[in-house]
This record gives C-alpha cells, sequence and structure tokens, in this order.
C-alpha cells in the first residue's frame, strides 16, 4: 500500500472537514449576533448557545488545521522490519477480520478508501493502538475478547 497516498486522501478528507466547519462557524456567528437572536428576557438564551457553538467551531476547526499541518510536514518512513508506532501502516487480523490501519498522532477514527481498500486512523490512545504498540509483523496481540489476533503487515 502506498502510504503517501493514503496520507493525501486523509489531507483531502480533512480540507473538505475543514470547509464545512468554517460554514458552520460563520453560520453560527451571524446568528449569535443577528438582532433576531437578542435576548427578549433572561430565559432567551438562543444568541448565547449560537455564541458557544461558534467558538466550539473554530477550537474544532484550530485542531483539524494543526492536524493537517502536522501531516503536510510528516515525513513518510517504512516500518518494515520495526516496531509499531506513530507512522506506521499495519494490517490486522481480528476475529477472522483482515483490515488496514494507520497510526497517527490525530485524525483518530477518519477512514479513507485507496484503491477500494479502506484504511481506519488510529491514534496511540485507542485501545487498539494501545495493544499494538511496539510489536512487528508476524506477532500475535489480545485485543479485548478477540481470539486469534494477529499483525499481518508493518509498513
Amino acid at each position: 500500500m502506498d502510504k503517501a497516498r493514503i496520507i493525501q486522501e486523509i489531507l483531502k478528507q480533512l480540507a473538505e472537514e475543514l470547509k464545512l466547519m468554517q460554514k458552520a462557524n460563520e453560520r453560527a456567528s451571524i446568528n449569535a449576533t443577528d438582532s433576531e437572536t437578542r435576548a427578549e428576557s433572561k430565559w432567551d438564551t438562543q444568541g448565547l448557545e449560537s455564541s458557544y457553538l461558534a467558538r466550539g467551531y473554530a477550537q474544532q476547526y484550530e485542531a483539524f488545521s494543526q492536524q493537517a499541518n502536522e501531516l503536510q510536514s510528516m515525513e513518510v518512513e517504512s516500518f518494515e522490519g520495526k516496531a509499531i508506532g506513530i507512522g506506521a501502516l499495519t494490517q490486522l487480523e481480528l476475529n477472522g477480520f483482515q483490515s488496514w490501519y494507520l497510526m497517527l498522532g490525530g485524525c483518530g477514527g477518519m477512514e479513507v478508501d485507496v484503491d477500494g481498500v479502506e484504511v481506519t486512523v488510529i491514534t496511540p490512545d485507542s485501545p487498539l493502538a494501545q495493544a499494538i504498540l511496539g510489536n512487528r509483523s508476524g506477532d500475535s496481540f489480545q485485543f479485548r475478547e478477540s481470539s486469534g489476533s494477529r499483525i499481518l503487515v508493518v509498513e
């Protein structure tokens, strides 16, 4: 699998997410300051809630933007023969099913499709990453109650 291509797909998906967050932030910001949402009583909190929402979108935007910057500057290295760590692309067998995972510092849970193969991003804090960190290709590992969990490929 081409790890650089996977990262490009993740960056594409992040760019789309950033656009959506920016539009949502703009709508929430407009709603927060619109004369129609001005509080008419102490129980009328629509404008206040919109401002909280706008702030949340802004914080999310900043976090995603930082993750995109880190990915753009990340050097793609091979983990063949090495222990699994951040940047490792790994094919695992869990309960008889084979899946691909890319371990990154952020973007956990994001899924991208490259040439018909789905790759899921995991972060070092995730339970699955904790189970495989430091292992190598061919190693067995324990993950929750699964049996027969193996690391098939580490790239």
